[in-house]
């Protein structure tokens, strides 16, 4: 974790008191602010860091599939379970479960959590025995957590559970003081995994990227040195090596088409392109457009709002 602002002094320093103790912590913050490493400060600080942190993407699962890498399954409890299975509040002891993007959870899931966090049991998918676990849980999320409560979409109960201590994991627009120092580590870091034989970068390639908003954080911030170290020739990054998105609040194309220019690589700016293209496929009709996304119709709402769209 590198920094030096002051709101991330205020990270560390919350860090260090929420890792003393037991409690659940929920991190907020835009995608690729480093979440899951202020997660692992938390576990590796605490009284139980020998035991084993476990960080799971939410996302990246179907509801039967995240229940049970998180439960466990018994055997015949669903197409291809031919053997039992523990799942991971077992197996993490007294350690660490990382739930990342907890508030992209459908409710069933979020109540079965629930009672994990109440009463410290749960019960296998296709089983009748619970079981119980010590784990600490630490979510995270990059929604509007209030707002996805008050619209519906998570519950109100299981976010008070979640959020005994709350850790606000800045952008890097909140901290642009500590961009050069950052930049320095990761091209440090990406000369020992590349083998590049990129020293430094120029003062105006530093310019450039100080005037980036970084939309996509650190994890966008390393993507672009990453490219720049490999196609730069010289011992130095300069602006020429550079390709960054355009910023979040400039995105319309000036002719007034609404289109997303083609420089605009992040991860934001290709959701915001596929959101275009289904609302003009759907004349505007945003229940079927979520539909197509495979995404609520909150939730699109709430993309809609974003981007101004």
């Amino acid at each position: 974790m590198i920094g030096n602002a002051p709101v991330m002094q205020d990270v560390y320093a919350l860090t260090r008191r929420a890792a003393k103790s037991s409690a659940t912590v929920l991190l907020t913050g835009e995608t690729g602010t480093g979440k899951e490493l202020i997660a692992r400060a938390v576990h590796d600080h605490s009284v139980y860091s020998d035991e084993p942190f476990i960080a799971v993407n939410c996302t990246a699962l179907t509801d039967t599939l995240l229940e049970s890498e998180l439960f466990g399954h018994v055997r015949g409890a669903f197409t291809g379970a031919v053997g039992g299975k523990k799942g991971y509040f077992e197996l993490a002891g007294k350690g660490t479960i990382f739930l990342d993007e907890i508030g992209d959870t459908s409710p069933g899931f979020q109540s079965k959590l629930l009672r994990v966090l109440q009463e410290r049991e749960f019960y296998p998918v296709g089983g009748e025995q619970p079981k119980f676990t010590e784990a600490r849980v630490v979510a995270a999320t990059h929604q509007p957590m209030e707002e996805l409560v008050s619209e519906g979409g998570f519950r109100e109960d299981l976010y008070f559970r979640l959020r005994v201590v709350e850790i606000h994991v800045p952008s890097l627009r909140e901290r642009r003081g500590d961009i050069p120092l950052l930049a320095q580590h990761l091209l440090k870091r990406i000369r020992l995994e590349t083998g590049a034989t990129v020293r430094g970068i120029s003062e105006e390639a530093m310019a450039r990227i100080l005037e980036h908003d970084w939309p996509g954080n650190v994890r966008e911030l390393e993507n672009a040195l990453t490219r720049a170290c490999i196609v730069a020739r010289g011992p130095l990054v300069g602006p020429e090596h550079l390709t960054l998105g355009i910023p979040v609040d400039t995105r319309v194309a000036p002719d007034g088409s609404g289109q997303v220019p083609e420089g605009d690589l992040t991860l934001d700016g290709a959701i915001e392109c596929q959101i275009r293209r289904v609302l003009e496929k759907t004349d505007g009709n945003k229940t079927e457009g979520a539909t197509l996304l495979g995404i609520s119709r909150s939730r699109l709402t709430r993309y809609v709002e974003r981007f101004g769209l």
